[in-house]
């Protein structure tokens, strides 16, 4: 299939494929043209104002989290960490979680903020795979995470259930076989995706 891809944007090298991150697979599970975009021409991907806008929120929204109790996650004390860094070599996956709250008798909650009103399922993958990967290198069992939404104030709690552990080993082989391939991906059938998205124009599809 033609693409608008330019002719000299150099190929993703093997080494690409050992470690994909959390925020590969949320946007993979958001549609899966992200992982191509970025594993295979990663100099197309402009630098857009939502990120600029979504980072400068996380930051305020760091320094909000610090003056707040735990009340709100059902503790009576614990720690909060910010800005995580976590990875798996078994997994060949690494991310950084925005906020994780330790408390006593070995309970992790690894929390996300996100700069929206409402919980997409591709959030949900991401706080799962925030939560394997806390396992991993807390030797915890995590069996919540959280979805902080910035704009309306709101902790949403998602289960770590098996049915999503499973999902996210099942994206990763598959993130891993189609850059493999160098296969693009068909377009998302959801196309309302596609309006605001800053890859919009190398598809020659949608």
């Amino acid at each position: 299939m033609e693409t608008l891809i330019p002719s000299d944007a150099p190929l993703a090298e093997e080494a690409t494929l050992d470690f994909l991150t959390v925020t590969d697979l949320k946007q993979h599970a958001h549609c899966p043209r992200f992982t191509f975009f970025e594993h295979l021409w990663p100099a197309v991907r402009p630098r857009t104002y939502k990120m600029d806008a979504g980072d400068d929120a996380h930051e305020r929204e760091r320094e909000r989290a610090r003056r707040r109790s735990l009340r709100e996650y059902g503790l009576p004390d614990g720690e909060r960490r910010f800005a995580v860094r976590v990875e798996s070599a078994a997994l060949r996956l690494r991310g950084e979680i925005d906020e994780l709250v330790i408390a006593p008798g070995g309970v992790y909650l690894p929390v996300d903020y996100k700069l929206s009103k409402a919980v997409s399922e591709s959030f949900r993958v991401q706080i799962t795979a925030y939560a394997m990967l806390v396992e991993v290198q807390f030797g915890a069992t995590v069996t919540t995470g959280y979805i902080y939404l910035i704009a309306r104030r709101s902790l949403v709690p998602v289960d770590i259930t098996a049915e999503r552990r499973g999902a996210i080993l099942r994206m990763l082989a598959a993130m891993r076989t189609m850059i493999r391939a160098e296969s693009m991906p068909p377009p998302v059938r959801a196309r309302a995706k596609c309006r605001d998205c800053e890859f919009r124009r190398f598809c020659n599809d949608v």
